[in-house]
């Protein structure tokens, strides 16, 4: 049996102690950022910050992170990681509890969005707050989301996603925000493989430590700079970037 914890998930310390284990894959880690480096700007909305992993790397290039976190648990851990850096604020709330206009306010010339979307049961209405928040600086709306529909299982359920995604429908969401994208490309085919046995066969309800050290040592070392130079036809997660269209 699993938890659907899609209408729950910012209420009880679960996601939480699925990014710690998560922030063991380093270079897995390291492999997301670095797909999105090229169109990250100086004034960054992270939407999503989590227990501060990707925010840490964020910080290394940006003048100014703003972070938007509704989970208690990530919120404690997140204060205690970034304790002192004035370049980074925390709004400890859901994105559509935030003051619009003090974000817009703010300039952002970068949303970043990474495994969040797919939380969030009406996607395309965060996506046009993204596109407003961008509009004036004609910044970037970086996404990061699980793909395939097909093998969403156990634990998808118990992280509270709503959906997993095929490229059609990220697509079709990002139209209807008023997004022009700029890239959609499928990313990690190995680890969908991963997800696929896990959801069908084990029926995991939980991140496994000693997969992800197995993916760290054995597959990432060359699966990932592979990417770099042939496209993938499939994958577990999709990386997407649009700007405002020249309608919105």
């Amino acid at each position: 049996m699993y938890i659907d914890r899609r209408f729950i998930q910012t209420q009880v310390p679960y996601a939480t102690d699925d990014l710690e284990t998560m922030s063991e894959a380093r270079r897995y880690q390291a492999h997301v950022f670095n797909l999105f480096r090229p169109y990250i700007g100086s004034r960054v909305l992270e939407v999503g910050s989590g227990i501060g992993t990707t925010t840490r790397t964020l910080l290394d290039i940006a003048q100014k992170v703003v972070g938007i976190e509704p989970n208690a648990s990530s919120v404690a851990r997140l204060r205690q990681t970034l304790a002192g850096d004035t370049r980074f604020e925390l709004r400890a709330c859901h994105l559509e509890e935030c003051d619009q206009r003090e974000l817009l306010a703010q300039r952002f010339d970068t949303v970043v969005c990474i495994n969040v979307l797919e939380h969030i049961k009406d996607d395309v209405a965060a996506l046009l707050t993204f596109r407003d928040i961008v509009t004036a600086t004609r910044g970037n709306v970086l996404v990061f989301v699980p793909a395939v529909q097909g093998v969403y299982g156990p634990l998808d359920a118990e992280l509270g996603h709503h959906r997993r995604y095929s490229k059609r429908q990220l697509a079709s969401a990002f139209r209807q925000a008023g997004l022009h994208l700029e890239v959609l490309r499928y990313t990690n085919p190995i680890g969908l493989l991963a997800w696929w046995f896990n959801s069908r066969v084990t029926k995991s309800t939980a991140h496994s430590s000693r997969q992800i050290a197995l993916f760290e040592t054995l597959v990432a070392p060359w699966a990932l700079p592979l990417e770099r130079i042939a496209p993938m036809p499939i994958g577990l997660s999709l990386v997407a970037v649009g700007r405002p269209s020249a309608a919105a």
